[in-house]
């Protein structure tokens, strides 16, 4: 047997194997004796009838097929161990008869080879900035603000309808309830926009040309349209110490702003590693050279397109958005073997107690009637990597 092979863009290797009569023989004799021995003639059992008329009774282009099969199966088993080789897709096979001889084109995608740089120094230069993660008095006061807010009395108010009060309408044969300044009616539509402009449009925050219709009106009143069936005050308390007490177990105001300052400090720390790691995986990747294989980066972008569909139902153009993604995907992707490469090299692996930890925190985040749909596999194959890169950069971080 005889082969060349040459390297593709895409992490392809396209191999030209030639199999001579004697090489090729050897399979077919096997698939034809197999073929012989489940011959069935009438007036004779299973396996006993005379030799020639049972060859003379096989599927001889069935025969060849199978053959040509094991043998290309077999090559390129031996193929890919000695170049060590990882398929990661179904090959792409030709086969062409030469003469005696037998001829096969293959296409193999094989996990590309990462050449990474000089990522310690890399690590070592981006997680050595210093992190800036004081919260200043205005973050806490807005932190009390939000908690006063959540726990505001909503009371029916006889008094003519201000920004900030919640309100019952009936509109185009609807019932409706929205606080003003918060209004997600736009009355000209948004018949042209796309669906993310549309989700601006529902989730703004500020006064609109709705809301200032309602703005002055009082319970009962009708206009433009418009029924006002309820006009509710929004009462916000005080924060006092009593109710810093029924928040937990702090005794003063004091207490409990100290502790939303240490947790927003503590927030902001784990925002801005996130940021110094995407930093420096960004920077270790450009550092490095890779392939990308088409074949992962058409699976992670079928990924991200299934879940883009679940959020932009309608006016949804799959090759717009495909386009729009392709970039994040080979990032993704990039990103992934050059963490998988560092953990490799550098012998980093997840023990079954941390890879366990991980899968049970994931399933407490599930209904126990979606759990129970997963395959426990995929779950451990997803905990398994999250705690592996996590663990990449933790080495990552002590390079510093």
């Amino acid at each position: 047997m005889k082969y060349t092979h040459k390297d593709l863009p895409g992490s392809i290797k396209h191999l030209e194997i030639n199999l001579n009569q004697a090489e090729f023989a050897k399979y077919w004799e096997v698939v034809r004796e197999e073929a012989v021995k489940n011959v069935e003639l009438k007036g004779f059992r299973k396996g006993t009838a005379p030799k020639e008329m049972a060859s003379a009774a096989i599927d001889q282009e069935k025969v060849f097929n199978e053959a040509a099969i094991r043998a290309i199966r077999e090559i390129l088993k031996e193929i890919t161990e000695e170049k060590q080789w990882e398929i990661i897709d179904q090959p792409k096979i030709n086969i062409e008869e030469k003469g005696n001889d037998l001829f096969f084109k293959v296409d193999i995608a094989v996990f590309p080879e990462v050449e990474l740089g000089d990522y310690k120094k890399v690590a070592a230069k981006i997680f050595s900035e210093k992190i800036d993660v004081a919260a200043s008095d205005e973050e806490v006061d807005e932190a009390i603000k939000w908690i006063l807010n959540s726990r505001a009395k909503i009371v029916r108010s006889a008094s003519a309808a201000k920004m900030g009060d919640v309100v019952n309408i009936t509109y185009k044969g609807k019932d409706d309830q929205f606080v003003l300044g918060h209004s997600h009616i736009e009355e000209s539509g948004c018949e042209h926009c796309d669906a993310e402009e549309e989700s601006k449009k529902e989730h703004k925050h500020e006064e609109s040309e709705f809301d200032k219709k309602i703005v002055g009106r009082k319970e009962g009143e009708e206009f433009d349209g418009i029924k006002l069936t309820g006009v509710f005050e929004r009462q916000v308390p005080e924060m006092t110490d009593a109710l810093a007490q029924e928040l937990g177990k702090f005794k003063t105001v004091d207490e409990l702003k100290a502790s939303i300052k240490d947790g927003i400090a503590k927030e902001k720390e784990i925002k801005e590693k996130e940021k110094l790691r995407i930093m420096a995986l960004e920077e270790i990747v450009k550092n490095s050279k890779l392939d990308l294989p088409e074949v992962m980066v058409e699976k992670t972008l079928a990924g991200m397109i299934e879940e883009y569909k679940t959020y932009f139902k309608d006016k949804f153009n799959e090759d717009e958005i495909k386009a729009k993604l392709k970039p994040e995907a080979e990032k993704s992707v990039a990103s992934n073997l050059v963490l998988y490469k560092i953990a490799k090299d550098e012998k980093i692996e997840p023990n079954a107690e941390e890879v366990e930890a991980e899968s049970n925190k994931f399933l407490a985040t599930l209904r126990p009637d979606m759990a129970a749909k997963i395959d426990p596999q995929r779950i451990y194959n997803y905990s398994y990597d999250i705690v592996k890169n996590k663990k990449v950069f933790d080495f990552l971080e002590a390079a510093k």
